[in-house]
């Protein structure tokens, strides 16, 4: 039998040990890092960036520094990482996403222009959720693996949403009701231990973990109040709604960015707050006064309060988005489930079982 005092992971990898099931360990940084890790360097461009994110589907890329020519160091060296969201400031303003334009001295600019130094990390041996809370708490998407100054691998948001995919999977081959998602009529809903707590994760629905104190705005509202929006919040996502509370759309931080004009050099200096660098721009900039009507993601995948966490995953995954809008069944916007909610219902999943809610 499963040890009661193990976290939800260790129930789940002790049950499947027991029924020869077999189930990779997801302790470690090491044991859940995509090792296949795309770098540029330093004097590759802007324009080749863009390129490089396109062909490999990707939204970070570290950077690195070749060895000179009779250099005692043999392998690169680690300088940092540039995100999407690094680069979208450098289109044009004005122009849609589909038809979206660069400015052309923006493209220009050399990586270690705009390279973020020095990012935090991990090791190899870091525990997962320690990773998570790196993320969590510093609102980035990737996190590096160092070894001996080595880039060894990446985690990314990806990653995390991976081990839901594991996870259940592993419960659905213990346990087979669960591939309709139904609790079994033998376990009550009061009961306690390893069997509860592994029907209690597989069937979480999406109200207990969505955030639902909201800012939303409307579509008359300005690029400006989203962007004050989500940094009074430390948030990415601002819901558009009518009078009514129907959702309209969705302003992500990157669609601020793609209206915002070329940034120049990232400053040295580090942010005193949220996306405090990403989005400085001249106060009296025309483009902060663009309605969120002209911005806003229109059509916007959503789902419903009674929904699984893994069914949020799965389509997290399909869409390649950060976030879903939770929509009751009048139409009515009722709380959003970001990447963020997910990792802090991951997190769970690795503290001790009489801890875990």
């Amino acid at each position: 039998m499963a040890d009661e005092n193990l976290n939800l992971v260790g129930s789940v990898e002790a049950a499947c040990t027991e029924k020869n099931i077999t189930f990779k360990p997801m302790s470690l940084a090491c044991d859940i890092m995509n090792t296949d890790v795309k770098t540029l360097t330093m004097d590759h461009t802007v324009n080749a960036c863009l390129k490089f994110m396109k062909t490999y589907s990707i939204r970070h890329v570290p950077v690195i520094d070749l060895p000179m020519e009779g250099e005692q160091r043999k392998k690169p060296a680690f300088i940092g990482v540039i995100s999407e969201r690094d680069v979208l400031r450098l289109s044009t303003p004005d122009t849609p996403k589909e038809h979206q334009q660069w400015d052309k001295k923006a493209l220009r600019q050399l990586l270690s222009q705009i390279v973020a130094r020095k990012p935090l990390s991990a090791s190899p041996d870091t525990p997962v959720p320690d990773v998570i809370i790196i993320m969590h708490n510093n609102h980035i998407d990737m996190v590096p693996v160092i070894a001996e100054e080595n880039l060894v691998g990446v985690i990314t948001t990806t990653d995390i949403l991976k081990l839901f995919i594991k996870i259940d999977k592993a419960l659905c081959q213990l346990y087979q009701e669960l591939e309709k998602k139904h609790q079994p009529p033998d376990t009550p809903s009061n009961a306690s231990g390893p069997k509860a707590e592994m029907f209690s994760w597989a069937l979480k629905t999406v109200d207990a973990i969505m955030t639902t104190d909201l800012i939303c705005l409307q579509i008359h509202d300005s690029l400006a109040a989203a962007m004050q929006a989500m940094q009074d919040g430390d948030f990415r996502h601002v819901p558009v709604v009518d009078e009514q509370m129907n959702l309209l759309g969705i302003v992500s931080d990157r669609d601020v960015l793609r209206h915002l004009p070329f940034a120049g050099r990232r400053p040295l200096v580090p942010d005193k707050k949220f996306r405090e660098h990403l989005f400085s721009t001249e106060p009296k900039n025309a483009v902060l006064e663009m309605p969120l009507d002209s911005i806003m993601t229109r059509k916007v995948e959503y789902i419903s309060p009674a929904c699984t966490a893994i069914e949020a995953v799965t389509i997290l995954r399909r869409t390649k988005v950060s976030c879903l809008p939770v929509v009751d069944d009048q139409e009515k916007i009722r709380g959003i489930v970001t990447v963020t909610n997910l990792m802090r219902l991951m997190l769970t999943a690795y503290q001790p079982a009489e801890t875990t809610q």
